[in-house]
């Protein structure tokens, strides 16, 4: 339904990668950038990837917040290589700021 780089950048916008101060997972921002049609069938596609991310043992192996970041992407890359390096450091901001 979704193709990866359309996922790719609702995670980016749902998360506020790269303009919001701290993690925020915002529907309200989905509907205005695709609609709320779309928002809605987004959501749980969303949602799928990020508990994949959370699946990640990191934040009980690393020494530092990065390595956890770099451990918990690379354990979501290895499960989903077709999502855009953007939203892999998207979700690796989440789980590193919930984990910290």
């Amino acid at each position: 339904m979704f193709t990866a780089k359309e996922l790719s950048a609702a995670i980016v916008i749902w998360t506020g990668w790269g303009f919001a101060p701290r993690p925020q997972r915002n529907e309200t921002r989905l509907v205005e950038f695709f609609g709320a049609e779309a928002a809605i069938a987004l959501i749980p596609h969303l949602r799928q990837l990020e508990d994949d991310f959370y699946l990640s043992k990191a934040f009980n192996t690393a020494g530092t917040l990065v390595e956890m970041g770099d451990v918990g992407a690379a354990d979501f890359r290895a499960k989903h290589p077709e999502i855009g390096g953007d939203a892999v450091e998207a979700l690796a901001w989440c789980y590193t700021f919930d984990y910290k």
